[in-house]
């Protein structure tokens, strides 16, 4: 049986999903150029180490989404242009479910005020960037983290995620323990390269980053109460050590962060719990002083 999935969020990270998804896809672009580009090369690619493969999907510009008749929508936006979505979450049918692969916390808060019946929220390991409007590369294979925040799980979604043994989903039973987990992750590494201007792997091989992600690690742990956490961190790393984080990537091309729901909502909880955290508050202002001067 064939499934048909629908992915709003046209970027590096929508696009590997649409390529790699063994399934009946729509893409929903936010411009006409990027799905103009889609159909008349009849679909995209994703490449890895030389390959390119190549996958047969409609392009849609956003404004123009039917979602009728879908049997999952994949939500790959960031953090920040969720609110820009207000009269698309009215136009997806109640029982359409959703699947929100936004880094940190901060889009939980959107989610209790939807309508839809079934909504799964995930955490994406995979390293991918953007090539051009229909080219994605697959810099690092991980896998999806998803569980459900609320509803049920139906033959549908299962087929979806089974399907590609390639592209592997991995169901968890607690959607904050898994949330949190990863922003943990996001919450070390994405500031700390974002501001230093470094790939992953150079936090551990130069002595002043290290002693900075250790301090940190430990900070962001005491908040978000992970254990073994610096193994952790260190292994993505590690694993990672040639990547640049989104988050650095996103200060070098001068486009908006995700600060805000990663180190802003360690920020938050901190206070909250009235537990200090000021290399996350100092990384926090500086990242988005950062932003105020290059996005004038």
């Amino acid at each position: 049986m064939t499934y048909r999935v629908g992915i709003i969020g046209a970027g590096a990270l929508g696009l590997l999903y649409a390529g790699m998804l063994r399934a009946d896809v729509t893409l929903y672009t936010h411009s006409e150029r990027q799905a103009v580009a889609i159909n008349e090369n009849n679909g995209i690619a994703v490449r890895l180490t030389g390959t390119e493969k190549e996958a047969a999907i409609r392009g849609v510009r956003i404004e123009k989404a039917d979602f009728l008749e879908m049997d999952l929508v994949i939500v790959t936006v960031k953090s920040y242009q969720l609110d820009s979505l207000e009269k698309q979450w009215g136009e997806i049918p109640l029982e359409t479910p959703l699947l929100f692969l936004q880094n940190g916390i901060g889009h939980l808060e959107l989610l209790a005020n939807l309508p839809q019946e079934t909504i799964l929220v995930g955490s994406c390991e995979h390293g991918v960037g953007k090539i051009d409007d229909r080219v994605a590369e697959w810099r690092g294979m991980g896998r999806t983290n998803w569980a459900l925040y609320r509803g049920r799980a139906n033959e549908a979604l299962y087929g979806i995620f089974d399907a590609n043994p390639d592209f592997l989903f991995l169901e968890q039973v607690d959607y904050r323990e898994m949330l949190y987990n990863k922003l943990l992750v996001n919450a070390v590494i994405n500031p700390l390269t974002a501001v230093l201007g470094v790939s992953n792997g150079a936090l551990l091989h130069n002595e002043y980053m290290l002693e900075l992600l250790k301090r940190l690690t430990e900070e962001v742990a005491t908040v978000l109460a992970r254990e073994e956490a610096f193994q952790k961190v260190s292994g993505i790393c590690e694993a990672t050590a040639l990547n640049f984080s989104s988050m650095a990537t996103d200060v070098k091309e001068k486009r908006r962060t995700e600060i805000e729901s990663i180190t802003g909502a360690v920020v938050k909880l901190a206070k909250r719990q009235g537990k200090p955290a000021p290399i996350s508050e100092t990384l926090y202002g500086l990242l988005k002083g950062l932003e105020g001067e290059y996005l004038q």
